[in-house]
């Protein structure tokens, strides 16, 4: 946003926890701690130190980012290379209900199971820097080699784990980590506790600030390295930073404005390690965070159904994301990709036995259909007799709430509900008046959709917003596809006639959007965000557009037709999601299987999984409730319902995962469609 608003600002990221390929297109310059490097260093330090294993402590939110899932990765590769035993142990996540102290005492009190179990020669690492002080505590209480926090420094973790007071002058390196040094020795842990000789955060935030102040006036320039180095320096007793250009693991092509750095690892007791000068061997280059969970071999496998390209592009996509990260079976990795049939409606026997036959594959413990097409209950019932351990995931099901609820362990689907209110409460935030929903008989007798057309109903009575309804023809019907399309564009002139340039739209129907987006743009009104929200739903072929989705960088593709929309006239009034809901439930549901066959997550963790979601869409907020019964009115433990902030194409995220929606609405739209009169 600050790019598109102000790009004479320069931009300076420092450890960026989001996908490098995002935030390298959004910044000038991103610098992170080298985890490339630093993976495979590690690990020779801990052999240098003389331990004969190393165990790796964090939990599933710090290892979906690539910087420190990818890291991990190398390290077990370096381990095993070095000789040394490698042991990963999921540990409560900080920020989860635990909260720090309840890491921290976890940490006290699985430490000596740990040493224990994987010897008193073992290296301790953890991502969390939270989690330092007890880790130190006890390896200098109890044995074994600690190589040092996840942001070097030796003010995390040493001073408290010693009990010793913070220094007041942060700007006297040397005394403060001759202070730590001291303590450790007294306490007889010399040789076993590393550390950084200065801070990577302190010289990472004033170096870059000093850098960026230098690039304003003219005295430096972005790619020059050496002078940002210089800049790290400065703040770090003048000492040596390495560095490295990032790397994509897959294609190894080189990010020019995205920098690794990297210092020597101190040993407090004995001094600077020198492992900053072992050379990085290529092979671990290519090392990605695909391993992250997994052994060489996988131990188990996960199934993904989706459409093709021609019917759903964005569940494909996601499908095709989740094997760049996990790999194809047949190329040794975890993922088993079947495309249902394109006439699935005709071919119900074929589309059950193929999901079904996944069963037959003895490594295969996670199955996920999206979109969960009619046949996916009678599917998992089969799957659950037969292989009652497989978790059996459904994307926007189509079978009924109450045959998928039984059949599959959990369901995920749009927030209709939400969406319901939320639709005109953007729209009467947007300055429109009126909503008119678009809509044919056969789409209202869906129990969701009628559902959310009495919510929007009520909603917009509350909100002080006039509400119509249209009928426009099915599709399906003898009129087609085209048909459908030149009646909406035949109609709109009326209908804005009728209604007004303040009116907002929305349509249940795909082939409605595109012409509905395109007259819209010329004649005036609002649209807030397709029935299943996708930058490409209707906005490429309203616009003629052919966007690189296959990229899969989403943030270009909603700039290009952000950049359509205003030059059209039409920013401010035109929305959508900024990442397709088909993309991010088809990678975001197989990553949280993973998790909870790994023991990462349970079933009803419900931040993690939109975290999950979160994973594949960096930037966009996600919210989501469980879907009430209509009858009891009571939250359906295993149907849970998502959905995204809006964006405002030419304004910008809405806001609205921020909304608290009325209670009331939850209850609201029970009963059949035939008795309501539009």
């Amino acid at each position: 946003e600050v790019k598109s608003k102000r790009p004479d600002i320069i931009r300076l990221a420092g450890e960026a926890h989001e996908d490098p390929r995002i935030i390298a297109r959004a910044a000038d310059l991103v610098v992170n701690s080298d985890f490339v490097s630093r993976g495979y260093r590690l690990a020779l330090l801990a052999k240098k130190m003389g331990a004969g294993a190393l165990v790796h402590i964090s939990f599933p939110r710090h290892m979906i980012y690539e910087p420190l899932g990818r890291r991990r990765a190398i390290m077990e590769k370096a381990c095993d290379s070095f000789g040394l035993k490698f042991h990963f142990e999921n540990m409560p996540d900080p920020t989860g209900e635990a909260g720090i102290e309840g890491g921290r005492r976890f940490i006290r009190e699985k430490f000596a199971s740990w040493l224990n179990r994987h010897g008193p020669d073992t290296a301790f690492f953890c991502t969390s820097d939270s989690q330092a002080a007890p880790l130190i505590r006890q390896v200098a209480d109890q044995g074994g080699f600690f190589l040092g926090s996840d942001m070097p420094s030796p003010l995390i973790g040493h001073f408290e784990a010693f009990g010793l007071e913070p220094p007041v002058d942060l700007g006297d390196w040397p005394a403060i980590l001759r202070t730590v040094e001291e303590e450790a020795v007294r306490a007889g842990a010399g040789g076993r506790l590393g550390t950084g000789a200065h801070s990577l955060g302190l010289s990472q935030t004033a170096g870059l600030v000093e850098f960026g102040k230098l690039v304003a006036e003219g005295k430096a320039r972005l790619d020059d390295a050496r002078a940002l180095f210089e800049c790290f320096g400065k703040f770090s007793d003048g000492s040596r930073w390495d560095w490295e250009y990032y790397a994509d693991a897959a294609t190894g092509g080189r990010t020019d404005n995205y920098l690794l750095a990297s210092q020597d690892a101190y040993v407090l007791g004995q001094g600077y390690s020198g492992i900053s000068e072992a050379p990085v061997p290529p092979e671990y280059r290519g090392v990605h965070m695909g391993s992250v969970w997994e052994p060489s071999s996988p131990a188990f496998h996960i199934g993904l159904v989706t459409g093709d390209d021609d019917q759903s592009i964005d569940d494909l996509l996601g499908a095709r994301e989740i094997i760049r990260l996990h790999r194809p079976v047949a190329g040794g990795g975890m993922v088993r990709h079947l495309v249902y049939p394109p006439n699935f409606m005709e071919n119900a026997g074929e589309t059950v036995k193929l999901i079904a036959g996944l069963a037959d594959d003895p490594l295969m413990k996670v199955i996920v259909v999206n979109q969960a097409i009619p046949g996916t209950a009678e599917a998992f019932r089969q799957i659950k007799r037969k292989r009652p351990d497989i978790i059996r995931l459904a994307g926007q099901p189509s079978d009924d709430i109450e045959e998928i609820t039984a059949a599959a362990d959990l369901a995920v689907n749009l927030d209709f509900i939400s969406q319901g209110y939320l639709v005109p409460h953007t729209a009467g935030r947007m300055g429109a008046d009126t909503l008119v929903h678009i809509s044919f008989p056969r789409h209202m007798s869906a129990k969701k959709r009628s559902r959310r057309w009495e919510i929007m109903k009520e909603a917009c009575r509350d909100l002080g917003l006039k509400f119509a309804y249209e009928e426009a023809p099915d599709p399906t019907a003898e009129i087609g596809i085209e048909g459908a399309r030149r009646f909406i564009m035949e109609k709109f002139p009326g209908w804005i006639e009728r209604y007004g340039k303040k009116a907002a739209f929305f349509c249940t129907n795909d082939a409605h959007t595109e012409p509905l987006i395109r007259q819209i743009a010329a004649h005036g009104g609002y649209f807030i965000e397709p029935d299943v929200p996708s930058p490409l739903m209707g906005y490429p072929g309203a616009f003629g557009l052919d966007p690189q989705v296959e990229s899969g960088n989403w943030l270009a593709v909603l700039r290009e037709i952000e950049d359509a929309v205003v030059k059209a006239g039409a920013g401010g009034r035109l929305g959508t999601w900024g990442y397709s809901l088909g993309f991010c439930q088809t990678a975001g549901l197989a990553e949280f299987g993973k998790l909870v066959v790994e023991g990462g997550a349970r079933l009803s963790d419900t931040k993690t999984l939109l975290r999950c979601f979160g994973k594949f869409s960096p930037g966009a907020k996600w919210s989501g409730v469980y879907l009430t019964d209509e009858v009891t009115g009571k939250p359906i433990d295993n149907y849970f319902l998502v959905y995204q902030d809006a964006y405002i194409l030419g304004g910008g995220y809405a806001g609205r995962t921020g909304v608290e929606i009325p209670e009331k609405y939850l209850r609201i739209g029970i009963g059949p469609w035939d008795s309501k009169t539009p």
